[in-house]
C-alpha cells in the first residue's frame, strides 16, 4: 500500500543531489510556513544530525573537498514544534575547530572514516593517526576539532542540569544533549542554541577506557532506569571488548557518573560496529563481519577505516556475543553466517530466549558505495547496497550460562543462532524507527525508509511501515506500507506516540524530507497508522534540507 500526493515518476534525473551541498547555518531561530493541522499535543523538540559540508575553500582559492558521505563535517538541527502548532528552526555547526584545520593545511587531515590520500606519506599517517589516538585517549579533549555528527542522546549521566534560557521553548525534558560517534569522543552540546559546550572521550569517566579507540555511535539506554551502555573496542593482536554501563550517581545527578565494566571479552577480530543490542537482562553485541586489517594497525597506514578494513570473507561466522547485565559475565556466545549491519531495530527477552531485528547486509562493502561523487551522480551512480530486515534468536540462554559457568576460565563455546524470518530483498529497510514503549519488549511495527527502485534516485525515495505480525504470518506482500512524494527524498521517520494511546502505531512520523523540485526541504509529520500526511512545515525557498543520519525527539513535560 502507498501513501501519496504525487504519484511516483520514472522519466529523468532525480533531484535529490541536493542534500550534499553545503548547508548554511542558522544560528537564530526562523519560523516555518505550516500548512496543514499539527496535533495540539505535539509539543517539543526534534535534533537531527549529519554532516553539512563537504567542499572547502581556502584563503588561496584552492578547493578541499571531502569524499565521503559520513565524513562531512557536523551539523545539528533543532525543530521546535511550539504550542499553536508554530514551528521554528535553527541550525549549527558543531567542528569549526577541524573546519579551521582543513581550511589552513588546505587538505583533510587525521584519521577519517573514508577520505582518500594518495600523497600522504606513512610517516605522516602513522604521525597524525597517533595524534589522534592520544587525543581520543585523553580525558578532556576540548574545542571543536573533532567530527561527532551521528547520534543526539539526551540525558547523559553525571553532566549538569542545564536550565533552558528560551522562554519560547518551555519546560522541557533535556537536561544535557550530547553528541556521539563511532569513536572514543562525546561532545556535549547545549539543548537550545546547539552551541558546543565540551568534548571528551569515555576515559574522561574511567582510566580503564583511556587506551579504546573505538565505540558504536548508537548507545543502549535503558528507559526505565535511565542506564546508558555501550562497547568500547581497543585494538590489539587480541582485540578487547569492554561492555559499560554508565549510570547517575548515587550521591546525584550532578556528580561523576558510576561506570561498570560489565565484561571484557577477547577476540582475534577487531570489527567496525555501529550499534548493538540491549534486553531487560542482557547485552548483546552484534559481533558482524567488518574486520580491520593488521589488529587495527592498518589505519596507520591507509589514514581511513574504508581502506583499513578486510574483504569480506564468506568462510568467517558472525558472533552474537551475550552479558548478563546484573551478573557483569559474558555468558553466552552464538554465531550464524556473515552479514553485517549498521542498525539494530529492537531486541527483547522471550522466556529463556533473545530474540533480535536488524537492518542486515550480505557484507560490508556498502559503505563505498556512500561517496559523494557517486551519490551526486544522478545520471549514472551506483545505487547503494540495500539492507533487509533480519530476525534472529538466540536460544536457552540459561543453559548456555550454566555451562559457561562450570568453564569460567574459558570464554563460552559458541552455538548456531536461528532466523525467524526476513523481509524480501525487494522489501528493503533501513534507518529503524519503533514506538519508544515498545523499546527491549515485543513489537509490531518498524518504520524505516525504503529504496523503490521506481525512481532514478540512488538513495531512499519512500518511508515504510513493516507490520511484523503479517511478516510471521507469512503475508509478505501485504506488511508493508509506503509513504512517497514525487522528487521527495526523506530522511529517518522519528515515531512519536500519541499521549494515552492504546494502539502500538497511534503516534505520528517526523521525517525531515528534501522536495528536490523546489530545492528546499520541510518537516513532514504523518499519521503513524496510515501514513498520510498530517501537515509539513516548509523551510524557506532555497534552504535546503541534508541527507542526515539520525534524529531525536524530545517532548515537552507535561504542566
Amino acid at each position: 500500500m502507498t501513501k501519496t500526493t504525487d504519484a511516483p515518476v520514472n522519466n529523468g534525473p532525480w533531484p535529490y543531489a541536493a542534500g550534499y551541498d553545503n548547508c548554511p547555518e542558522v544560528l537564530d531561530p526562523i519560523s516555518l510556513s505550516v500548512k496543514g493541522t499539527i496535533p495540539p499535543w505535539l509539543e517539543g523538540a526534534l535534533y537531527r544530525s549529519g554532516p553539512g559540508t563537504y567542499d572547502l575553500k581556502t584563503e588561496s582559492g584552492k578547493d578541499v573537498h571531502i569524499q565521503h558521505w559520513f565524513d562531512g563535517l557536523a551539523q545539528v538541527h533543532r525543530y521546535e514544534i511550539q504550542k499553536g502548532g508554530q514551528v521554528s528552526y535553527r541550525s549549527r555547526n558543531t567542528s569549526n575547530d577541524l573546519r579551521a584545520e582543513y581550511i589552513k593545511e588546505e587538505k583533510v587531515t587525521g584519521v577519517t572514516f573514508c577520505q582518500r590520500d594518495p600523497c600522504k606519506t606513512i610517516f605522516n599517517k602513522f604521525f597524525t593517526t597517533f595524534k589522534t589516538a592520544a587525543l581520543g585517549g585523553g580525558h578532556v579533549l576540548g574545542g571543536t576539532n573533532t567530527n561527532v555528527a551521528v547520534i543526539p542522546t539526551p540525558n547523559f549521566p553525571g553532566l549538569m542540569d542545564k536550565k533552558d534560557g528560551s522562554k519560547k521553548s518551555g519546560k522541557t525534558n533535556i537536561r544535557n544533549l550530547i553528541m556521539t560517534t563511532d569513536g572514543n569522543a562525546i561532545q556535549e552540546l547545549d539543548p537550545v542554541t546547539l552551541e558546543p559546550k565540551g568534548l571528551f572521550s569515555y576515559g574522561a569517566i574511567d582510566d580503564s577506557l583511556l587506551a579504546s579507540n573505538l565505540a558504536p555511535a548508537h548507545p543502549c539506554v535503558d528507559p526505565e532506569t535511565g542506564d546508558y551502555f555501550t562497547v568500547l573496542l581497543t585494538f590489539g593482536p587480541t582485540a578487547v571488548y569492554k561492555v559499560v554501563r554508565i549510570r547517575e550517581s548515587v550521591k546525584g545527578p550532578a556528580r561523576e557518573p558510576d561506570l561498570d565494566v560489565l565484561a571484557e571479552i577477547q577476540s582475534p577480530r577487531p570489527t567496525y560496529m555501529h550499534s548493538f543490542c540491549l534486553t531487560k537482562r542482557y547485552v548483546v553485541v552484534n559481533h558482524w563481519q567488518c574486520d580491520f586489517a593488521a589488529w587495527g594497525v592498518s589505519v596507520l597506514w591507509t589514514g581511513n577505516a574504508w581502506e583499513s578494513f578486510k574483504k569480506h570473507d564468506p568462510t568467517v561466522k558472525s558472533q552474537f556475543y551475550v552479558v548478563d547485565r546484573y551478573h557483569g559475565r559474558h555468558v553466552a556466545t552464538f554465531e550464524c553466517d556473515p552479514y553485517y549491519a549498521f542498525h539494530s531495530v529492537n531486541a527483547w527477552d522471550e522466556g529463556d530466549d533473545i530474540v533480535l531485528d536488524l537492518a542486515s547486509y550480505k557484507d560490508h562493502t556498502v559503505i563505498g558505495d556512500y561517496y559523494i561523487d557517486n551519490l551526486r551522480n544522478e545520471t549514472s551512480g551506483i545505487p547503494p547496497q540495500q539492507a533487509v530486515l533480519r530476525r534472529y534468536r538466540l536460544s536457552a540462554i540459561t543453559k548456555q550460562a550454566s555451562i559457561s559457568n562450570l568453564n569460567r576460565k574459558q570464554p563460552p563455546t559458541p552455538v548456531p543462532a536461528t532466523i525467524d524470518f526476513q523481509l524480501d530483498e525487494s522489501i528493503n529497510f533501513e534507518l529503524p524507527s519503533i514506538n519508544p514503549s515498545r523499546y527491549l519488549q515485543p513489537y509490531r511495527y518498524a518504520f524505516g525508509v525504503n529504496r523503490s527502485g521506481l525512481n532514478k534516485t540512488l538513495i531512499y525515495d519512500r518511508i515504510i511501515k513493516v507490520d511484523l505480525t503479517k511478516v510471521k504470518e507469512g503475508d509478505m506482500a501485504g506488511s508493508a506500507t509506503f509513504w512517497v512524494q514525487d522528487q521527495c527524498t526523506p530522511s529517518e521517520p522519528v515515531f512519536v506516540p500519541t499521549p494515552n494511546g492504546t494502539d502500538e502505531d497511534d503516534g505520528v512520523l517526523l521525517s525531515i524530507v528534501l522536495d528536490g523540485r523546489r530545492r528546499t526541504g520541510f518537516l513532514l509529520v504523518l499519521d503513524a497508522k496510515t501514513l498520510t500526511e498530517i501537515a509539513r512545515a516548509d523551510m524557506p525557498e532555497g534552504k535546503v534540507a541534508p541527507h542526515n543520519f539520525h534524529g531525536m525527539y524530545i517532548p515537552n513535560r507535561v504542566n
